[in-house]
């Protein structure tokens, strides 16, 4: 991983202006962006399920989200290129349903006898219940453990 990039990625930690999910989401990909290092190995879900998950997530509250991302855009410029892809998937897709339902029905084809339905019913009630997106993803993924093979 570059020193730029964790530079960047503890400034990020310190900008209030930017949530724990998306200050989640940079490390995530910065630190499983290079295939080689072996980092990736440690990975509890595969990356499909991990992508779906964070986009799920991110759906949830798009508008903020968006916002968020913008930040890292323009003061993380060199962080920003790790997460660019989810960012502009979340731009692109302004049908935001079709994403959701594409999201949920990788999640459930990864956990053991769930429907697309659970997955969104699981997601929706860790969002309203959690303290921030973070900790609702917190919860979601104990959720998913129980039900993964």
């Amino acid at each position: 991983m570059e020193n730029k990039k964790i530079d960047e990625l503890q400034k990020l930690y310190d900008n209030s202006k930017v949530g724990a999910l998306v200050q989640e989401i940079c490390e995530y990909y910065v630190t499983n962006e290079d295939p080689e290092d072996g980092s990736s190995t440690d990975a509890l879900e595969p990356r499909e399920v991990v992508d779906a998950v964070y986009l799920l997530f991110c759906l949830q509250s798009r508008e903020q989200i968006l916002d968020e991302f913008n930040i890292v855009r323009k003061r993380y410029p060199d962080l920003y290129t790790s997460v660019s892809s989810l960012h502009n998937t979340l731009l692109v897709n302004m049908d935001y349903r079709a994403l959701e339902s594409d999201c949920c029905q990788k999640i459930s084809a990864y956990a053991v006898d769930t429907s697309k339905e659970e997955v969104l019913a699981h997601a929706d009630t860790f969002v309203r219940t959690g303290e921030n997106l973070s900790a609702a993803v917190d919860k979601f993924y104990s959720w998913l453990h129980s039900r993964s093979r």
